[in-house]
C-alpha cells in the first residue's frame, strides 16, 4: 500500500567508501502520523570497530545472529518502500552505498522520488540537517523511543519544510 511519503534510513558500519552496510530502517507516514515500520541487519561479514558498536548500541554478534543477507534486506526494502515517496536525512551518503550493492549483488535501483533533509535544511537554514537541529528549530516533539525517534523527527521536519513552504 502506498504511503504519504517514508523517511529512510542506512546505516554503515563506518563514515569511508569501504564501509559496510549493518542495517536498513524505514517508517512510513499517513496523514503525518508513523504508520508503518521496517527494519533488517544485515549479516555480510561486516565488521563493527568497539567504537562503532558503542555509538550505533549493537554489536558483531547481532548482526550475526540476527541479520539477513544483503540481498534479502534489501528486496524486502524495496518491497516496504515501493510507489512511495522516500525522505532521506542525508541522500549522498546513502545513496552511494545503495549503488555499490546494487552493482556488487546485480540489484534493482530504487525508482522513487527522494527528498533530501539535508539539502532542505542547507536552504532553509543555512546548515544541514540533524535531529536535535530540527527539534529546536521546528519545535518538533515526539513519543518514540529509541532507534525510530530520530526517523519520526525526520518525518515530522518534513511535513514542517512543506508546510513553511506552502505559506
Amino acid at each position: 500500500m502506498k504511503k504519504d511519503f517514508v523517511v529512510i534510513d542506512i546505516t554503515t558500519n563506518g563514515l569511508d567508501e569501504e564501509s559496510e552496510i549493518v542495517s536498513f530502517a524505514a517508517l512510513g507516514f499517513e496523514n503525518g502520523v508513523p504508520t508503518d515500520r521496517f527494519f533488517e541487519y544485515i549479516n555480510s561479514g561486516a565488521v563493527l570497530s568497539d567504537s562503532v558498536s558503542e555509538i550505533l548500541g549493537i554489536t558483531n554478534d547481532t548482526l550475526q545472529r540476527y541479520g539477513t543477507t544483503m540481498e534479502d534486506a534489501y528486496w524486502q526494502f524495496i518491497e516496504f518502500c515501493y510507489d512511495s515517496n522516500l525522505v532521506t536525512m542525508h541522500h549522498d551518503f546513502d545513496n552511494k552505498f545503495i549503488e555499490r550493492i546494487r552493482k556488487d549483488y546485480d540489484l534493482p535501483a530504487l525508482e522513487n522520488r527522494f527528498t533530501d533533509l539535508d539539502t532542505l535544511f542547507h536552504l532553509k537554514f543555512n546548515r544541514g540537517y540533524s535531529t536535535r537541529f530540527a527539534e529546536i528549530q521546528l519545535g518538533i516533539t515526539t513519543d518514540e523511543k529509541a532507534y525510530w525517534r530520530h526517523l519520526d523527527i525526520a518525518g515530522k521536519a518534513f511535513i514542517c519544510l512543506k508546510v513553511l513552504d506552502s505559506n
